[in-house]
């Protein structure tokens, strides 16, 4: 009977002897996953551990003891990618003291010019989106985007800048949700529109939406 051969993993390759054995794992699966990104994209969202492994300059067993599986990679890869996302866009407050309007104005700036700068994006917001894997992630990060969204809107419903009519937790789905299916789509463009046409059509369409109070002027002295 047939068995197919093990994939064996050195001990050189779990434990050198140059560095302790989480900061060695914490590098190889750093660079395992930088290798993944690159073949996912050289290949147009398709990847096999194989060529991922020859990238990062290890073995296929290697790889399959930090990820297990080519969906895992795939979905670590996803991973990592919105949590640069996150720690560029949606958790720095863009402009501390500011009102609501003038503060997510910025944060949408950064958000394009986030997913305009990856080359992870055009593929993780279109292609790969439909894999199971990949949809199970941003299932998981779009929940947790709303409910930072509704807090963040609750706020501003306390200080009068967005009518409290409007249920904050949909409002913040409505919102994010129409901001990843319109940046989705213009990435898929063979002719994208410029950063500063889709931030003013996408701002426009949160400011409709959120019913947006204009600004309150101060007294003049």
């Amino acid at each position: 009977m047939y068995m197919a051969p093990r994939l064996r993993v050195s001990a050189a390759e779990l434990l050198p002897p140059d560095l302790p054995a989480s900061a060695r794992g914490n590098e190889t699966r750093d660079r395992i996953l930088k290798a993944a990104a690159k073949v996912l994209i050289a290949g147009d969202g398709q990847c096999e551990i194989a060529d991922v492994a020859r990238a990062a300059g290890v073995s296929a067993g290697l790889s399959y003891h930090y990820f297990t599986s080519k969906a895992g990679l795939i979905s670590a890869v996803v991973e990592a990618f919105y949590d640069r996302m996150e720690a560029a866009v949606m958790e720095p407050n863009p402009k501390p003291g500011a009102g609501w309007g003038e503060r997510e104005r910025l944060r949408l700036e950064r958000m394009v010019d986030f997913y305009y700068a990856e080359p992870l994006a055009p593929l993780i917001l279109t292609r790969l989106s439909r894999t199971p894997e990949v949809a199970a992630v941003e299932a998981a990060r779009l929940a947790r985007h709303i409910d930072l969204a509704a807090r963040n809107i609750e706020l501003a419903q306390q200080k009068s800048e967005i009518p409290v009519e409007l249920d904050a937790h949909l409002l913040g789905a409505m919102i994010l949700g129409g901001l990843r299916q319109a940046i989705g789509q213009a990435l898929g463009m063979v002719k994208r529109p410029g950063r500063e046409k889709i931030t003013e059509q996408l701002w426009s369409f949160i400011t409709g939406t959120a019913q947006l109070k204009p600004a309150r002027k101060k007294a003049a002295r």
